[in-house]
């Protein structure tokens, strides 16, 4: 039996194929565009102002939005202010331990909502001062298998070893200004996401 061969061929014009089969990739560019972010860090034992103003300086520019629990968000807000801590440590020192419990629950359900809505987290941590808020909102963070940077204070090597079998430890820097490059160098497409942890929304849904 002879079978006869036929050879098919398919011709698109220039424009139709670039179309059809792009061949060039789109280049990225402000990949953190409206993502949002939370500064966890101490703020009963060490001051935490000036490390999270940095962040909102560099940040800003870039649209990144900041959550900084300094200055919470909501309509219907919660102070946490340096004037507002002051008044809570009075109330502690005078034995009226209600009042307190009450005003830190309130505290504690805005900071971990902020955790919640957070695109990724950033975090400053001083290794031998206790911070039982950012230790929460880690673990709530880790849970949830958000990206977090970690500045370690005293440089990655000074990282508490509980800590290294929470998280990636490449995630955890010497210092902010290395936390900042990296995510500019992300935003601006020049460092791939290449995490599972991500989990950006569309631009048009942000």
């Amino acid at each position: 039996m002879k079978t006869n061969k036929h050879t098919i061929s398919f011709k698109f014009g220039a424009d139709e194929c670039s179309q059809t089969f792009p061949t060039v990739a789109t280049a990225k560019e402000n990949v953190l565009w409206k993502a949002k972010t939370y500064l966890v860090g101490h703020m009963q034992y060490a001051d935490g102002q000036d490390w999270r103003e940095k962040v909102e300086r560099e940040l800003g520019p870039l649209e990144i939005r900041v959550f900084n629990p300094y200055k919470k968000p909501f309509v219907k807000d919660v102070n946490e202010d340096e004037e507002a801590r002051e008044k809570i440590l009075l109330a502690m020192e005078r034995g009226w331990y209600n009042d307190v419990a009450k005003r830190m629950k309130e505290i504690r359900s805005y900071d971990l909502n902020l955790v919640d809505r957070s695109d990724f987290i950033i975090a400053h941590l001083l290794p031998e001062v206790a911070s039982w808020g950012s230790a929460e909102e880690i673990v709530t963070a880790v849970r949830m298998k958000k990206p977090i940077f970690i500045s370690m204070e005293g440089g990655k090597k000074a990282t508490p070893l509980w800590m290294m079998g929470m998280i990636p430890h490449h995630y955890v820097y010497d210092s902010i200004d290395e936390i900042l490059d990296m995510l500019k160098k992300i935003n601006s497409g020049d460092k791939d996401i290449d995490s599972d942890r991500w989990r950006l929304l569309r631009k048009d849904l942000r």
